[in-house]
Parts: structure tokens; C-alpha cells; sequence
């Protein structure tokens, strides 16, 4: 029994990932995961750090809950790209052209140009928005003087 134990430690300790690497190979969440653990949908130990607890997942629980194929897991993780997530469009092959360049190009400056004119427009309205509310503030001072006057000094 205790040799069962020991060799299930064994290829446990072969087969682990980091919180990390399950998110961004399942590309859900790190808080997914940590209630996928909580769970115990997926097989999980904790590992003491000064910090708090860092979790060493096993690789085989992931697979079965996530329904992921082994084979693939295993070739990302020798290339390293768990630490990143997939993506789902592949861009091999692909390549800007010096028109495609210039229409990029075209498409910014006009619409900088377009910032620029809606950036004066929105400067012209703060201006004449500005200048009615001083005409505002100086009428509203106009009619708040004739109540300061006492009711004795009507001659006034």
C-alpha cells in the first residue's frame, strides 16, 4: 500500500502545473481554478510560501475536468507556451503589405483630423458656454442687490 502511495507521489510530482499554467491553459480564470480546487474538482496540494499557499495541480485532474488531451498538454508545456493563452485564430502565414501599410496610415491621419475639427468645435462650445454663464453669474448679481436694502431705506 504504502508503495502505491509513494509511486502515485512520484507522477504526481511529474505531472504538476501552477495556478498559471491550468489558467492559461484551460483560459479561465485564476479565481475558476481556485474554486475548481476548492471544489476538489481538480487534484491540488498546497505549498507553504512566505507569501501564503501556492497550489501544484495535478496535471492528470486538469485533464479529465477540463477534458483536455494529454498529448497536448504535454507538447505546450515542453514548448513553454502555458504562459501565455492560446489563441484561437492562427496568424502563420500572414503578412502586412506595404498597401495595407499606407491605408493604416490614411485611415489614422484622417481620423486625427477628425479629432482635431471635433476637439475645436468642443473648444468653440466651451468658450460661448463659458461666456453666458459670466452674463448669467453678473445678472443674478444684478438682482440679489435690491434685497439687501433694509425696509427703512425704500427712499434709496
Amino acid at each position: 500500500m504504502n508503495l502505491i502511495v509513494f509511486c502515485h507521489f512520484i507522477r504526481m510530482a511529474e505531472t504538476v502545473l501552477t495556478l498559471q499554467e491550468v489558467a492559461a491553459l484551460t483560459g479561465k480564470s485564476l479565481q475558476t481554478i481556485r474554486r475548481a480546487i476548492k471544489a476538489k474538482k481538480i487534484d491540488a496540494k498546497r505549498k507553504k510560501t512566505p507569501q501564503g499557499f501556492n497550489y501544484l495541480i495535478s496535471q492528470d485532474s486538469v485533464a479529465t475536468f477540463y477534458k483536455i488531451d494529454l498529448d497536448r498538454l504535454n507538447r505546450d508545456r515542453e514548448q513553454g507556451s502555458l504562459d501565455r493563452k492560446e489563441k484561437a485564430v492562427s496568424t502563420e502565414g500572414t503578412y502586412a503589405t506595404l498597401k495595407d501599410l499606407q491605408s493604416l496610415e490614411k485611415e489614422v491621419s484622417d481620423m486625427l483630423d477628425e479629432y482635431k475639427k471635433e476637439k475645436e468645435s468642443f473648444m468653440r462650445f466651451m468658450k460661448a458656454f463659458q461666456e453666458k454663464f459670466v452674463v448669467l453669474e453678473n445678472q443674478l448679481k444684478l438682482l440679489e442687490e435690491p434685497k439687501k436694502k433694509h425696509w427703512y431705506q425704500f427712499w434709496k
